[in-house]
């Protein structure tokens, strides 16, 4: 069974998270990928994610898909119980994914039931494409292509940082623009999307 915990802030939805792990009976254990921030000037997100897993008693991996080899990926993958995918530029993570062979043991991963967290590119990535995110995220960050295939493990796809003040007007755009191509989900940052398999709850 399916089981994603979809967010715009991660510390924002602090009190979410922690309803949402209680309720687990998984040892606290998190993939911590912070891929979509290395290409990012403000990268605040990461070390507060970072504090608020060390908070609640996870034990991190941090996992640098650029520099890790493809088994130390599967490894790290393998071994822990929850995927932490952090915010950043989605078109940028959606890249690395691939080319380091992380994007089809993610998606293995999720089909057979492991947690995943994701913060803004990390929520976006799930669905059947990214390609409106641009009006949010930099595309020139990696070579054109015509299309953005992501994860698809979600029939949405979220808009992050709804009425958040630096994102408001990119968000609204993408609304009023790709409201007929897409189901979008527009999540404020103390707003979570929670997917138990088919079923869907936003808190």
């Amino acid at each position: 069974m399916k089981q994603l915990f979809l967010s715009s802030s991660f510390t924002d939805v602090e009190a979410q998270f922690t309803e949402y792990i209680n309720n687990k009976s998984h040892t606290k254990s998190v993939t911590f990928i912070p891929a979509a921030s290395l290409v990012e000037d403000v990268t605040f997100y990461v070390g507060e994610a970072l504090a608020l897993f060390k908070r609640l008693g996870f034990s991190i991996d941090v996992l640098d898909l650029a520099a890790s080899t493809p088994s130390e990926i599967a490894e790290t993958l393998q071994s822990n119980n929850f995927i932490y995918i952090s915010g950043g530029n989605t078109f940028y993570l959606l890249d690395v994914l691939k080319q380091s062979g992380a994007f089809a043991l993610i998606l293995e991963q999720i089909a057979e039931g492991k947690i995943y967290v994701g913060e803004s590119a990390g929520s976006v990535i799930a669905a059947e494409s990214i390609d409106y995110i641009a009006v949010m995220d930099d595309k020139t960050k990696v070579p054109a292509a015509d299309t953005y295939p992501a994860l698809n493990v979600v029939p949405f796809a979220i808009v992050p940082h709804y009425q958040a003040a630096y994102f408001a007007e990119a968000a609204e755009t993408i609304l009023r623009t790709y409201q007929a191509d897409y189901e979008l989900i527009p999540l404020s940052n103390h707003q979570v999307m929670i997917v138990e398999g088919e079923h869907t709850d936003i808190r």
